[in-house]
């Protein structure tokens, strides 16, 4: 799954460092909002944090789409602290926004509100933003 998220994320092109802030994560990858602009297949170190988890998660991972001010980032081999993170995400009952999958960090449309669970009238704007580009992004793929 890929959960409806908030959180800071850090990444490196080479030497200088950038930041966005995350919309959305999963097992295989995120989704990234920047105005830092990053050409499809650049490989990237990140380190992440989710807001009110207690650790930072680092990896490397490579840039599969972008759109305007969004990275679709997938993981290159496994983030050590994912499962943990994603277990926590699934305890503290976080909306999710579709399935994770390896092929491509495939992002897909939202369920109905009523399977995502509690969300806040935020997320539920984040959400409609984001159903309104997915498609653009695969169009993309």
């Amino acid at each position: 799954m890929r959960y409806i998220v908030e959180g800071d994320v850090i990444f490196h092109t080479g030497s200088p460092e950038s930041s966005g802030t995350l919309v959305n994560i999963g097992r295989y990858g995120m989704l990234v909002r920047t105005n830092v602009l990053v050409p499809e297949g650049t490989i990237l170190r990140v380190g992440f944090t989710v807001d009110e988890y207690p650790a930072e998660l680092q990896g490397r991972s490579q840039v599969v789409r972008t759109s305007a001010d969004l990275l679709a980032i997938q993981f290159l081999g496994e983030v050590r602290g994912m499962p943990q993170l994603l277990l926590w995400l699934e305890r503290e009952n976080v909306p999710w926004a579709g399935q994770d999958t390896p092929e491509g960090c495939s992002l897909l449309q939202s369920p109905q509100a009523s399977e995502a669970g509690p969300a806040s009238s935020a997320l539920q704007e984040e959400r409609e933003e984001l159903e309104a580009i997915l498609p653009l992004l695969d169009a993309m793929g």
